[in-house]
């Protein structure tokens, strides 16, 4: 394998932007990620997440439309043609960034730091001057509530069910909860929100937090 000036660990937008800018500045970089480019943000958080959340204020103002003389008739959710829009939208993204990285070797492999200039990575040593890592965060399984892809979930899998589920527990009342709880409680899930925590929203502002719970509950969620 050819040797890197800079050899970054994570291909999502931390990662990304600094191999555009060591590219910037003349220096050969390669990125290294086991998954999709665009880590997290792009395919599993950020991006799908807020596509999903618009078509389900689309969906919300739709049903409240007759309060303003607009009159829907037959109005369903077609959440199959949801998903298609979401997955189209991050395909393109992820197809804007591809291009983007012209000069820039992207090597879709898992990797294993094993000295300070040694990555070991796609069945080889990638040798490097500098290695940075940007490997982002993962959903975090509880103790007795493993994921099983099935029952138990991650948002990962959250964000790609084929249906809405009857009924959703949702345990955590982070932003992340809070997002997918209003999200499917608005396409019809009967949702239930768990947090240990004296309030919802526990990183956020006392007032602001009390406010969002009012408002949950005013939709239904429990």
């Amino acid at each position: 394998m050819p040797k890197y000036d800079l050899a970054i660990i994570g291909a999502g937008w931390a990662g990304f932007n600094a191999a555009l800018k060591a590219k910037e500045l003349g220096l050969k970089a390669c990125l290294i990620d086991s998954r999709q480019i665009g880590g997290t943000c792009l395919n599993y958080g950020c991006i799908p997440t807020k596509t999903l959340i618009a078509c389900a204020k689309i969906f919300s103002l739709a049903k409240k439309s007759s309060n303003f003389g607009v009159e829907l008739e037959n109005l369903r959710l077609n959440f199959t043609a949801i998903q298609e829009k979401k997955d189209k939208i991050v395909r393109q993204l992820a197809q804007g960034m591809q291009g983007r990285l012209s000069g820039i070797d992207f090597i879709n492999s898992s990797a294993q730091i094993i000295s300070p200039k040694e990555i070991k990575a796609d069945g080889g040593i990638i040798d490097t001057q500098f290695i940075l890592i940007a490997t982002g965060s993962h959903p975090l399984e509880l103790p007795g509530l493993k994921f099983d892809q099935k029952k138990i979930i991650s948002s990962d899998e959250a964000i790609a069910l084929p249906k809405i589920p009857q009924s959703l527990l949702v345990i955590g009342a982070g932003v992340i909860g809070c997002e997918f709880a209003s999200l499917f409680s608005i396409f019809g899930s009967e949702v239930t929100l768990v947090e240990k925590m004296p309030l919802i929203l526990p990183t956020e502002d006392r007032d602001v937090a009390r406010k969002i719970e009012v408002i949950l509950r005013k939709k239904g969620l429990k």
